[in-house]
């Protein structure tokens, strides 16, 4: 049977900038980073993760030119994917004082407070505070 989940793919526009995003402002850690033939393959994660995420480029030498075009046209959009928090004001502090393009904590109807976290390419995440994580 399945034991985990291991990660997804975020496409960015260059894999340094992206790890200095990951690491340096959100605090994830960088768990793989190794040249894979053309291309580098690069995972970040929360300490306590064992899901990553993985950050890639766009490569036509290992893509065919329809998935390297629709790779490329992923960058910038809403990622599925969410981070939680159980001080979601605190974390919000601590990411809009590193520059963190981050929005406001609203609290939901279904009773958790949510903001939205752009990286450096303007890919989308969640970060979220639910009850339940208290």
């Amino acid at each position: 049977m399945i034991d985990t989940i291991g990660g997804k793919v975020v496409m960015v526009s260059n894999q340094a900038s992206a790890l200095e995003f990951y690491v340096n402002k959100l605090g994830l850690q960088k768990k793989v980073d190794m040249q894979f033939g053309p291309m580098r393959w690069l995972e970040v994660a929360p300490p306590n993760s064992e899901s990553t995420i993985s950050l890639m480029e766009p490569n036509p030498q290992i893509m065919p030119p329809e998935v390297a075009n629709a790779a490329k046209r992923s960058i910038g959009t809403p990622t599925g994917l969410w981070f939680y928090t159980n001080d979601i004001q605190g974390t919000f502090a601590e990411l809009k004082a590193k520059g963190v393009n981050i929005s406001q904590p609203q609290k939901q109807e279904w009773g958790g407070t949510m903001s939205t976290i752009k990286d450096q390419d303007g890919n989308e995440y969640q970060l979220i505070s639910a009850p339940e994580l208290s």
